[in-house]
């Protein structure tokens, strides 16, 4: 990529073109997206989930700063996509609680106070089955209205006991809207909770 850049910069130069400058920034911004998309992961895979069960298990000391919430949320619209995950703690007299976001490269931020109130229920992350929130995530996709499609898991927050889910959804036949020469995509959020030892998913819409 860095190669193409100077050259298509030579080429302006010597050519004049006074559109160059729209197509570097263009360039520049394409790749720049796809750079930050090269850690993310789905936010609905299994895979992602257990990827995140195993890495908090690695990096977390539970028994020194106990984790209440698991947070997944999409780094561009629609995407379903995640850079980290957000997690959520409490000290060890349960005092305070802090955030930390634990990103899919391996970089870790650093730990900033929260203002939740201490009164949290520490998650076992042992014990949590992430294949039971996937099953979960596919229960709700099942309950979507018939004329309504699914796109993604647009946010996921695991806590004890339950996890909640924001699912975007279109639908169909409406699926975009044109105002002024610009195509928009419409879309609409279904919000359910998931049973994190069962994997039903309740309707919250």
């Amino acid at each position: 990529m860095k190669k193409v850049l100077l050259l298509l910069v030579s080429v302006c130069l010597l050519a004049g073109m006074s559109s160059c400058k729209r197509t570097i920034n263009k360039m520049l911004n394409e790749a720049t997206q796809s750079s930050a998309f090269d850690n993310a992961k789905d936010i609905p895979d299994v895979r992602t989930l257990n990827d995140v069960k195993e890495m908090l298990l690695s990096k977390c000391d539970t028994e020194k700063m106990p984790v209440y919430a698991i947070g997944l949320f999409e780094i561009e619209e629609l995407s379903g996509k995640a850079l980290f995950a957000n997690v959520k703690m409490l000290n060890a007299d349960r005092t305070q609680t802090y955030s930390q976001n634990f990103q899919f490269d391996g970089e870790v931020s650093a730990l900033d106070s929260s203002s939740d109130k201490p009164n949290k229920s520490p998650i076992d992350l042992k014990t949590l089955d992430m294949n039971m929130i996937a099953k979960g995530i596919e229960d709700a996709k099942s309950q979507i209205p018939e004329g309504y499609t699914y796109r993604t898991v647009r946010n996921l927050l695991i806590e004890d006991g339950t996890t909640r889910i924001t699912i975007a959804v279109t639908k169909d036949g409406e699926e975009t809207v044109t105002n002024a020469g610009q195509t928009s995509e419409v879309y609409y959020n279904a919000d359910f909770e998931i049973d994190n030892a069962t994997g039903k998913a309740t309707d919250k819409n």
